[in-house]
């Protein structure tokens, strides 16, 4: 307990805070308001969950600063339904002298996969030893928005209801996020945050994730009130998903997470998830000139691979120029259905 006391303004879990629960949260510096795309986000901003399909659950274990008396260790679970996405969330810190125990219950739904809104019902048990046990139970509510395929905006309240433990007239602290996340490219995603704990300074979190060859996921961040720079890395699987994060604090040195996730899909469902998760759908303000577009550009029309534009560029040198949008007909792959489907989005006037 004295430990606890001791370190007031470092990230430890203490006083129930609703902290990212999961390595690749903590390795982007904690900023996932607005990206809220795993079990996970019913710690951080519940509304998230609604983006989820398919049942899974996640489990992640931390010791900041090597400390076993600050040990930190949860479990996350959901199952999507045509009613909501139900889910419930287990955490644990500290040892058997000062422990801190959460069970959250929560449900979340969408409006047309535009908004998403939900609700946790967070019961919270403190123990010390040598004076005994209570609770309280506390709500949490969040919403996200797609206010374009390339922006997400999110909001998340915990403890709105001001919960004390027991007969204590000091309230939990409330705590308010908001924050955006960007898909700056199909495997490029940026997430800034805004944080306050009523207990603390306004808090500044910035985070950034790129996804390589669909399998390797390479992540950065800080965050400020502590400054922390953080850092790690995750293999993506079939139906599981590993990460690892590194967090550094400037006095008390450096704390490593670790966490697992794992999906309950078939192998078809996994391979669609891994490309959507991470590709969002082309935004064409203007359509794109096959006779002149680079490779990359041609991989923005719809239904236009790396394979596909690779033979499209290969024509044009061998062939020359497209002289109709007919004449893709004539590239390996591109069938009378599919010129129909990527017409609107193409052209060969300069």
């Amino acid at each position: 307990m004295l430990l606890i006391l001791m370190l007031p303004q470092v990230d430890v879990y203490a006083s129930f805070e609703l902290k990212g629960s999961s390595a690749r949260i903590h390795a982007m510096g904690q900023a996932y308001v607005g990206l809220a795309n795993s079990p996970d986000a019913i710690f951080v901003n519940c509304s998230g969950l609604a983006q989820l399909t398919q049942p899974s659950f996640s489990i992640f274990y931390t010791r900041p600063f090597g400390l076993k008396e600050l040990s930190y260790g949860s479990f996350a679970a959901i199952v999507p339904t045509p009613i909501g996405t139900f889910a419930t969330g287990i955490t644990s810190f500290g040892n058997e002298i000062y422990r801190e125990q959460s069970l959250i219950l929560s449900l979340n739904r969408s409006i047309k996969q535009k908004l998403y809104y939900g609700f946790n019902l967070h019961y919270m048990k403190l123990h010390i030893n040598g004076y005994g046990s209570d609770f309280s139970i506390g709500l949490d509510a969040g919403f996200l928005i797609t206010v374009t395929p390339r922006l997400n905006w999110g909001f998340f309240a915990a403890n709105i209801n001001r919960p004390a433990i027991g007969k204590s007239s000091d309230n939990l602290p409330q705590i308010l996020s908001t924050g955006v996340s960007i898909f700056l490219l199909n495997d490029v995603i940026l997430n800034l945050d805004i944080y306050k704990d009523s207990m603390f300074p306004l808090e500044f979190r910035c985070g950034i994730e790129y996804l390589l060859f669909h399998r390797i996921a390479l992540r950065s961040g800080f965050s400020t009130e502590p400054s922390q720079f953080c850092a790690g890395f995750g293999f993506l699987f079939s139906h599981f998903e590993v990460d690892y994060a590194i967090t550094t604090h400037q006095s008390l040195g450096s704390t490593h997470h670790l966490s697992l996730q794992l999906q309950f899909r078939t192998r078809k469902e996994s391979a669609i998830h891994k490309k959507s998760e991470y590709e969002v759908k082309p935004v064409i303000i203007t359509k794109i000139n096959i006779n002149t577009a680079t490779i990359k550009q041609l991989q923005q029309i719809p239904g236009i691979g790396p394979v596909l534009a690779q033979r499209i560029v290969v024509y044009r040198k061998q062939i020359g120029k497209f002289n109709s949008l007919e004449e893709l007909c004539h590239v390996k792959g591109i069938s009378q259905a599919k010129l129909e489907n990527i017409k609107p989005y193409v052209t060969i006037i300069e």
